[in-house]
């Protein structure tokens, strides 16, 4: 018999979208098992282990409501929260994941790397020496209002004023030639 002019197929297809020659097929996707794989179901089983464990912890360390004293404060050692792990909140579903064996050598190549190149082999430009100057070389007075405010500071807290002065007294000198 031809599927093709089967017009239950037909009429389910065209609703679908699709020719005659596709309608043929809609009975072989019958024969195809609609469920899961069992890789699928593993993050479900690591999950509700994990859910598990939790609980048991729970109640291994869960005091009794005559032996916690209100007026006290909690120690954190026989609280239920010194067993609690941040993995049981923020953690993966996937315990048994771990890091490879190489990673702690490909993070320091890398790391290495990258210092070598910015700290030895890199040449100089213009950013490297503008970052040398002062910010009291860039802001024009910047150092005679702090050295200033400075000496307000040394009166009022009855410290030596005399290098703060002569400072600013450099600073006013060249200012005015």
């Amino acid at each position: 018999m031809d599927r093709s002019s089967d017009p239950y197929v037909n009429k389910r297809w065209s609703r679908l979208g699709g020719d005659a020659t596709m309608a043929s097929l809609v009975p072989l996707m019958r024969l195809v098992p609609l469920r899961a794989p069992r890789a699928t179901l593993r993050p479900c089983y690591r999950l509700h282990r994990q859910l598990a464990l939790a609980s048991y912890r729970y109640k291994s360390t869960k005091a009794s409501e005559e032996e916690i004293d209100l007026d006290e404060p909690l120690k954190f050692s026989t609280s239920r929260a010194a067993t609690w792990k941040a993995r049981d909140t923020y953690g993966s579903m996937v315990t048994e994941d771990k890091m490879p064996w190489y990673q702690p050598y490909v993070v320091a190549l890398s790391l290495s790397t990258f210092l070598l190149y910015f700290c030895v082999l890199r040449e100089e430009n213009d950013v490297d020496t503008s970052l040398r100057m002062s910010l009291y070389d860039r802001i024009e007075g910047l150092e005679e209002k702090q050295l200033e405010l400075t000496l307000e500071e040394y009166i009022q807290s009855g410290k030596d004023t005399a290098p703060v002065r002569e400072r600013l007294k450099e600073i006013r000198e060249s200012k005015s030639d």
